[in-house]
This record gives structure tokens, C-alpha cells and sequence, in this order.
């Protein structure tokens, strides 16, 4: 499964040796003697509020647990690689953090472990207590993702497509600011108004991506794979419809900058310099937009809809506690801390995502947190029953299949193709991936 990860995994194998020479080399050191000994690898910014409060948390996770040592490897860049080359070298983590869409390659790699015997034994986590869509991708019974075993925990989520928006660019053309789930057409028609292209006060209404193609899919009635992910359905009718009016805004309208304008700027700078009236995104990105954008007001508001009311979520990343385990207990002592403990606390205080855990989101820590935005945590909250997790499929790396998209979408936007060909070429490759196999 996931062949197309072997390179990466040759890679790892040739630097194992090397690697685990460098972290787990001769040192006069020797920490944690004669306590039970669990490691942890994580991506690591020392800028980034979610990681300085995991880093924090598992040092108050050691004073009060004094009989365990827990060893960080904090990796600042290249982490999937790294990762990958002590897995391969024999030094897995005992617990380490991926994204979703990696969760079935390491289940079929037989490199974690499933988690159900320690859920059943444990009185502090039931998964019960867990929002639904942040389970999906941690359950994988080898064929179909959502079912089977737990194989791990997100430890922070959200509605990821929920509409970001330049109040003050509303306000000068006279238009109400959004409180209710805007419709596709009432969408371009506010992102039309909102677009000026003289070259003084060039303006955009609007910016959407390759990513928000599942999440317009699925609004329209459809889906990107049958419920096995054997199968790409991008060549539906209601899949044709998403991509025109993606193609639309930008080729047709021109509400949404082209690759030139965007060459030396990305969304967030162009939202920051008061050029960009609307985008979507999530939770985590309102810090990141605070700690920006200072000379406008800006708000969020519900995210879109058309024949349905969806929202999606990408994540949530999230903990595996490797099959090699020496210290099986004591590390899901350090799980349970992490997903449901003092950690998910700190980050709902701290307002860097949504908890997983449905007491604390709904809670003073975070829904009525008086130092977060004010109103913005019932926003988000209010998307959660409109939101699904977004598509992944064990038979195709995400990446490719996204690459694939890209590759249709762009001759779209050049206008050498239309949105028809892009849906229906884009499905025929896909699917060819999916039949070669990936397993």
C-alpha cells in the first residue's frame, strides 16, 4: 500500500544507520535511569503556540508522573523524512504525530498498534466523549477508512472551510456582512462587487484553491471516491458543477488573482494588505490572522452552501503509538495526557484549535474563552454538524491524486480545456492510479 511513498522509505532505510548513530548515539548522559523510559517525536517551531504548549505540557506530565521519563524528539524541519528513517532504522517513537492521510500507510505497514484493548481498560478516555469526524481517519480495518480499530487521536480540529472576510471591504461597497451561509451565487456575486482591477486599487473578492474542490463536490451532491476509495467520482454531473464554478471565478468573473498577481504573494499577505475580500479556512488560522492583519476590522462567518450545507475538516493531525513499544502502559498513560488530559486543556485555553473532546469545546476554556475573538468560537462550533471529514482513500496517496487535479485544473485556468474535460480527465487518471494500486 502507498507504493508511492518508496522512494521515501529507500531513502529512510540508506540514513537509518547514520541517523540513529545521531539521536540515540553514546552519550555520558543518562536520563531517566531507572524509570520507565517512553519517547515522542513531533514537528517543532519554536514560534508555534500549539507545539511550545505539547513541549510544556509533557514536562507537568513528568513531576506528576515521577516514574516515567518521557524522551522529546523535536524535529524543526524534514520531520515525515526523519520519522521515517528511525522507523526504518529500528528506532520508532514510541509515540509520534502525522497527518491523517498517513494513518493508513502506517496501519498497513504494520507499524502501529491498534488501540481498542487500552480504550476499553481506561477510565479516562471514551470515545464517546470525541466529536465524530475526528475519529474518521484514525479507523482503518485495512480496506475501508472510518471502520475497524482505533489506531490513534487528533488532538485538535475544525470545520476548515469557514468564510474569513475584510469587513472594511464590505463596508465601502455597501455590503451586509455575512451571519448565514452564503450560497454559490451569492458568494460570486459579492466577490464580483468586491473586485476592482485598476492598477491603483486592485482588489480581489475572492480566493479559492485545489484544495476546496472536495468541499465544493460535496456541497453540490457529490463525492470524490465511492465509500471504499475504489472508485474516483469526479466525472459526476454534480462534480462537473463544482469545477465550473471554481474555473468560473477565475476565468470568467475574474474575481480571484491570477498566477502572475500571485507570484511573489500568497493568501494571507494578500488578506493583509487589504487585497483579498474572502477565503476559507479554519479555527487555527484566526491567530495567525490576528497576529497580522492590524489596520482593518475582519470577521468569520458560516461557510458556504448549494444543494447541501457541508463544511469539512482536513485533520485533525494526531498521535500512533508504535508497535514496538517497550513501555506499552506507560506510554498510554502519556496518550491519554495528551488527547484528553492536561494538554488538549492547555490548547483549548490558549485557543489554537477546536478540542476534540466535545466537554471541552463546549466549556469556559474555550466556546466562551473571554481572550479569544470575541463570538468567533460559536461561529466555528455552529459548523460543526455541517462538517464531514474531507476524502482520503488507502488505494492512492493524497498527494497524487491532488497533483493529478492540479495538473487538469491549470489547463482550465489557461482556457485549454474546459471544466468538463478538467472533471472527466482528472477521474479517468485517477482511477487509473486507483486500478494500478498502490498496495
Amino acid at each position: 500500500m502507498f507504493t508511492g511513498n518508496s522512494r521515501l522509505i529507500l531513502y529512510a532505510v540508506t540514513l537509518a544507520g547514520i541517523f540513529s548513530l545521531l539521536v540515540f548515539g553514546c552519550t555520558a548522559k543518562k536520563e531517566g535511569v531507572g524509570k520507565e523510559q517512553v519517547s515522542i517525536a513531533c514537528s517543532y517551531s519554536p514560534v508555534d503556540t500549539g507545539t511550545q504548549v505539547i513541549d510544556k505540557s509533557i514536562d507537568k506530565f513528568m513531576i506528576e508522573h515521577p516514574d516515567i521519563f518521557v524522551k522529546k524528539i523535536w524535529f524543526t524541519r524534514d520531520y515525515q523524512v526523519k520519522l521515517m528513517t528511525m522507523i526504518a532504522g529500528g528506532t520508532a517513537p514510541d509515540i509520534f504525530r502525522v497527518a491523517p492521510n498517513m494513518v493508513p500507510t502506517y496501519i498497513s505497514r504494520g507499524i502501529v498498534m491498534p488501540l481498542d484493548d487500552f480504550i476499553k481498560k481506561s477510565s479516562e478516555l471514551k470515545l464517546k466523549d470525541f466529536f465524530p469526524q475526528v475519529l474518521h481517519k484514525y479507523k482503518f480495518d485495512g480496506e475501508t477508512i472510518g471502520k475497524g480499530p482505533v489506531y490513534g487521536f487528533g488532538t485538535d480540529w475544525s470545520p476548515d472551510y469557514t468564510l474569513f472576510f475584510n469587513k472594511d471591504m464590505f463596508d465601502k461597497e455597501g455590503i451586509p456582512h455575512p451571519t448565514e451561509s452564503l450560497s454559490w451565487e451569492e458568494f460570486r456575486d459579492i466577490a464580483k462587487k468586491l473586485t476592482h482591477r485598476e492598477i491603483r486599487k486592485k482588489q480581489f473578492g475572492c480566493l479559492l484553491s485545489l484544495r476546496d474542490i472536495p468541499l465544493l463536490v460535496y456541497q453540490n451532491g457529490g463525492r470524490v471516491f465511492s465509500e471504499d476509495g475504489k472508485k474516483c467520482l469526479l466525472d459526476s454531473p454534480e462534480a462537473i458543477e463544482a469545477f465550473r464554478f471554481l474555473v468560473d471565478l477565475k476565468v470568467k468573473d475574474r474575481v480571484m488573482p491570477s498566477y502572475t498577481e500571485t507570484a511573489d504573494t500568497n493568501q494571507l499577505q494578500l488578506f493583509q494588505m487589504g487585497k483579498l475580500g474572502m477565503f476559507l479556512s479554519g479555527r487555527y488560522y484566526v491567530p495567525v490572522v490576528s497576529g497580522v492583519v492590524k489596520n482593518f476590522k475582519w470577521g468569520v462567518a458560516p461557510g458556504l452552501h448549494q444543494k447541501k450545507r457541508v463544511n469539512m475538516v482536513r485533520g485533525p493531525c494526531g498521535w500512533l503509538m508504535s508497535k514496538t513499544v517497550k513501555h506499552p502502559d506507560a506510554a498510554w498513560k502519556l496518550m491519554e495526557w495528551l488527547v484528553v488530559g492536561d494538554c488538549e486543556r492547555e490548547l483549548a485555553k490558549v485557543g489554537y484549535n477546536i478540542p476534540v473532546i466535545k466537554k471541552i469545546a463546549y466549556s469556559d476554556l474555550f466556546l466562551t474563552n473571554p481572550n479569544h475573538p470575541e463570538g468567533f468560537n460559536k461561529i466555528f462550533m455552529d459548523e460543526v454538524e455541517y462538517t464531514v471529514p474531507s476524502p482520503l482513500t488507502p488505494h492512492c496517496p493524497t498527494d497524487r491524486w491532488k497533483r493529478v487535479i492540479s495538473e487538469e485544473l491549470d489547463l482550465a485556468y489557461l482556457e485549454k480545456q474546459s471544466p468538463e474535460e478538467v472533471a472527466k480527465k482528472a477521474c479517468k487518471r485517477i482511477n487509473k492510479l486507483l486500478k494500478d494500486g498502490t498496495r
